[in-house]
């Protein structure tokens, strides 16, 4: 089977397993309604309607809980997507967020591709189309699901230009890079990511990228500056934006309470609380036989993953939903850990091991995702919103 004959194949099947989640979901809460305003007013006004909203975000009580007018590498998708589907309103905006969650399990699948050949993508491509996570995150009218599918695009390219020199590879960087930076600023901490990992692509695989990789990495910064502060009307105005958002957050109540910093493995209680089959199987992956094929692939998601959760976890607000995009890594583990358990079966067993896993892994998905994103209707899954969807935790009286 071809690559794109494989590729179409998964967006059918994803696209089919994906509809029924987006049925019968509560929503217009917090981020979704401000976004929707976001992209109603630059169709109304333009940039002078984003320029009011940044003019009186200091003193607006509801604008400061919002996110930042500034994002509009997903505010202007989301004014097209709005468009195109006759209006503005959550429900509409959410079918942004669902055709991201799709186009996330195919790059996912086919950056898995790259690092463990094509029977791991396979595996790993289930693994995410049945993700508790990106399965919730993917029908709310959020960027998460945008700004995850452009970021794992910038690692996916970033990758691409290791193994191969094509401007193709480095145009995709680029654009990649300049739409997650406009979508989410954290997307800065990519580049100690990817610095820690081109060094094991240049002492472990003997990997050396061409010089040219340089050129996308600085270009894309300095598009967004000058986007943004075209923006704001200008450098002051923009450092004071920053400076405003930055000081609003300690201030908010919800962000105080339950996003508000936490240990540095606070991502990974996070990601076992809403999948901890799949968790620990990721951990049995990455601590498996240094054997080939799968010991580069498994050393490089463990190097992306481990050190996403180590940066990302030192940011102000701490929420799951941020690091979407590293969902990939650990399900990509978990398919080394399924595949290579298998394997250790007999030939007349290991068949029937390995459908026992997938089955395991997908069905115990299932159910965190009826037990914490359906029965619990969780909108934001913050540590204790998790726990508390799990039993162990009473938002309503922690006591």
């Amino acid at each position: 089977m071809t690559s794109r004959t494989w590729l179409l194949l998964l967006l059918l099947i994803t696209v089919a397993l994906r509809l029924p989640t987006m049925v019968g979901v509560q929503r217009g809460r917090g981020d979704e309604n401000a976004y929707v305003f976001f992209a109603h007013m630059l169709d109304e006004r333009g940039i002078t309607g984003i320029r009011q909203l940044l003019h009186d975000y200091p003193t607006n009580e509801k604008l400061r809980q919002s996110p930042l007018p500034t994002r509009v590498g997903f505010i202007v998708p989301a004014l097209l997507m709005c468009k195109v589907l006759g209006g503005f309103n959550v429900d509409n905006l959410a079918w942004l967020s669902f055709a991201c969650g799709v186009g996330l399990v195919l790059i996912g699948a086919r950056f898995a591709e790259n690092l463990a050949g094509r029977k791991i993508s396979i595996l790993c491509a289930i693994f995410l189309i049945t993700s508790p996570l990106a399965a919730a995150i993917s029908r709310r009218a959020m960027e998460d699901s945008f700004a995850a599918l452009a970021m794992l695009a910038c690692l996916y390219f970033f990758d691409q230009c290791q193994r191969r020199r094509s401007i193709v590879d480095l145009i995709g960087i680029g654009v990649s890079l300049c739409v997650a930076l406009l979508s989410k600023e954290s997307t800065l901490l990519l580049y100690p990511m990817m610095a820690i990992v081109a060094v094991y692509y240049f002492r472990a695989m003997k990997l050396r990228a061409s010089a040219w990789l340089l050129a996308p990495l600085i270009v894309a910064p300095l598009v967004y500056l000058a986007i943004e502060i075209g923006i704001c009307g200008g450098v002051a105005n923009f450092i004071d934006t920053y400076r405003a958002y930055a000081a609003v957050q300690p201030t908010l109540t919800y962000t105080l309470h339950f996003e508000k910093g936490g240990p540095w493995f606070r991502y990974l209680l996070d990601f076992f609380a809403i999948a901890p089959v799949c968790f620990i199987a990721a951990i049995v992956g990455f601590g498996g036989a240094s054997k080939e094929p799968f010991r580069h692939g498994r050393n490089l998601a463990l190097i992306y993953f481990a050190t996403a959760v180590l940066f990302f976890g030192q940011m102000p607000v701490v929420n799951v939903r941020l690091v979407l995009f590293i969902d990939m890594f650990l399900r990509l583990g978990a398919a080394i850990a399924v595949v290579d358990l298998a394997a250790r079966f007999s030939q007349k067993w290991s068949r029937g091991a390995l459908y026992v896993g997938i089955a395991i892994v997908v069905l115990t998905d299932a159910s965190q995702f009826y037990q914490i994103f359906v029965r619990a209707n969780v909108y934001s899954p913050a540590t204790f919103a998790l726990l508390d969807a799990e039993g162990f935790y009473n938002l309503e009286n922690p006591k």
